[in-house]
């Protein structure tokens, strides 16, 4: 659907020398927050007077991401439903190594009223199409 570009940071990096757990998430975000640009939406504007709430994420490491490592962050959409939706990651280094798999959870959340709504058409679409495009550094 969407690629990212990723670039390590000196704040990415914890105490091992390489990219801290944590910092997944924090990619992960930023490819979302990326492509949800792409289609004039946010994550507190999806469309519909709604925003996204993230219920659920998890993260598989498989190499050391080092700094200056730049990473693509693509995401797959799946298991699209009434109010949820996942987000499938796969990041891969500049030596086209998977170096982390994952997955979020995001629920379609009308903030004014404090709960769960459905995904709004204009971002149901855009899901269902699973569209591939490429982000920027």
């Amino acid at each position: 659907m969407f690629i990212s570009k990723y670039q390590v940071r000196i704040s990415d990096i914890n105490y091992g020398g390489h990219m801290g757990n944590e910092r997944a998430l924090l990619a992960f975000q930023q490819a979302r927050i990326e492509w949800l640009k792409t289609l004039g939406l946010s994550e507190m504007d999806i469309g519909e007077g709604r925003g996204l709430i993230q219920r659920r994420a998890n993260v598989e490491y498989l190499k050391e991401v080092s700094l200056g490592d730049v990473l693509d962050v693509s995401i797959y959409p799946s298991d699209i439903k009434g109010s949820y939706f996942v987000l499938a990651h796969e990041v891969t280094n500049q030596d086209g190594f998977t170096v982390l798999t994952g997955n979020v959870t995001l629920g379609s959340f009308d903030y004014s009223s404090k709960k769960l709504a459905k995904i709004p058409n204009i971002l149901r679409e855009v899901l269902e199409n699973k569209k591939i495009s490429k982000g920027n550094i």
